[in-house]
């Protein structure tokens, strides 16, 4: 199956909602015209998130108003995940005016030559985690990011429950322990792997590891026989980085940010 155009934004714009519930720490809660999951345990606009509305001019505010209900019952925080194919057109206009404000721009970004050529920093070496990683995962995600531990946990937890995903770790040498993390599972009913998002302990960043953690990811892309690869990359760290590698921006994806925590 080819990675069409209108599939890579399928899944840029859905890949975040793909996970399954985990009781009692991963939601999958049901609002009209949204997608979402939520963390009951834990306030955080990633972890509390809906997103890929196809609402209308009519029942757009009434939606904002029940998300916004559910989660102020949690004394949560919310995070709107607005894609380009959002609707109503105004929907930016009405997330503000119910007090959403904007706390992330990412670039969607594709990249479809998976056997392009990476140069790697010969001191960084990667390899996919394994269950008796579970302690660094989390350490990693809470610190590098950083997350709620909670949330780290549940991510952590998580992940593995789409098919075929996995996190990986990335080691620098003369360094004791893993100093960066990241993931990648394929997209459901597609040949698209989705680059989850990276992160490397502060005081080790700026020496090649991401890179090394995108290259082994997307070798194991490959291996899977995928044909393109996706990220919702920051603009303010990630995405220069992976335009460098040859990934392409195909859309723009803001995070919205709601309520407490």
């Amino acid at each position: 199956m080819t990675a069409s155009k209108e599939s890579i934004l399928h899944a840029l714009e859905n890949s975040v909602f793909e996970f399954p519930e985990l009781p009692g720490r991963w939601e999958v809660p049901n609002f009209l015209g949204v997608r979402a999951h939520a963390t009951p345990q834990t306030s955080h606009p990633i972890g509390n998130l809906v997103g890929v509305a196809t609402l209308t001019e009519k029942n757009a505010d009434s939606v904002i108003a029940q998300v916004q209900a559910f989660f102020a019952k949690r004394n949560h925080m919310v995070g709107w995940w607005l894609n380009p194919s959002s609707t109503p057109g105004d929907l930016v206009i009405r997330l503000e005016a119910a007090g959403f404000s904007k706390v992330l721009e990412q670039a969607g970004q594709v990249l479809t030559n998976l056997g392009r050529e990476i140069k790697v920093n010969p001191v960084v070496t990667v390899r996919q985690a394994t269950q008796a990683d579970r302690d660094d995962l989390i350490r990693l995600y809470a610190t590098a990011y950083p997350l709620p531990e909670e949330m780290a946990a549940v991510i952590t937890d998580v992940l593995p429950l789409a098919a075929g995903g996995r996190h990986y770790l990335a080691f620098l040498e003369g360094v004791e322990g893993p100093i960066s993390v990241a993931s990648m599972f394929p997209f459901p009913n597609s040949t698209i792997a989705v680059m989850q998002g990276a992160a490397t302990l502060s005081a080790y960043r700026g020496k090649g590891v991401y890179t090394a953690l995108m290259a082994k990811r997307l070798a194991d892309a490959r291996a899977l026989d995928m044909e393109a690869a996706i990220l919702q990359a920051d603009r303010r760290t990630s995405a220069p980085i992976c335009a460098n590698l040859g990934f392409e921006e195909v859309c723009s994806i803001d995070l919205y940010a709601w309520g407490n925590g």
